[in-house]
This record gives C-alpha cells, structure tokens and sequence, in this order.
C-alpha cells in the first residue's frame, strides 16, 4: 500500500487554545518541516472559527452575507495544509470551546 501518508505528528507540539467571544491567537509550535495542522474542537456543543496566519491573525463569525473564518464543530476533528509562513492561529466562538492544534506531516 505505497503512497499512502498517515499524519505523523511532532513530538511534543500540540497547543491549546479556549475559544471565546473576542478573538485570541496562540503560536504554533510548528518547525518549518510541519506543514500540516490537526485540529480537535473537544466541546460537545459549541462551534469554533479558526483562521491561521502571523501573529496579528484574527478569527471572525460569520454573520449573514458578511463572511468569517473556518468553522470547527463540536467534537470535529479537522486537518489543513496550512500556507508557509504560518506561526500563529486565532479562534473565536459564542461558547468556550477548547481547540487543540497539532503540527505534523501527511493526513
């Protein structure tokens, strides 16, 4: 079964990160070599924006036609290929979601 690239995290590099009602950001403990995310949203009910970026990046909700950022579910489990360069993600939620970000390679 070559060709097949199951996600291979870095040791030691999950965060955390609690959504809330203002954005908030946390740096990724991601080497250059990690050029993928996983990401955990371990609440049972709230959902979670998400955004990746520098260290000015910000989450939004999305509110009608105006467009936000990335939603995490609860209990979702999700993986990005995030853009070189990325240092930080920001979060944002109604609730107080709990996000874990995960740095690695493959998915």
């Amino acid at each position: 079964m070559s060709g097949i690239n199951l996600f291979a995290p870095k040791a030691q590099g999950t965060t955390s990160l609690t959504a809330g009602a203002a954005t908030a950001n946390r740096l990724l403990t991601k080497p250059a070599s990690c050029n993928q995310i996983r990401v955990k949203n371990i609440d049972a009910t709230s959902v979670a924006f998400i955004n990746f970026g520098d260290s000015t990046v910000v989450a939004t909700i999305p509110s009608g036609a105006t467009p936000g950022s990335l939603p995490i579910g609860p209990g979702e489990t999700a993986g990005f290929t995030v853009p070189e360069g990325t240092t930080h993600v920001a979060a944002i939620s109604s609730g107080t979601p709990v996000l874990y970000f995960s740095p690695g390679n493959g998915m």
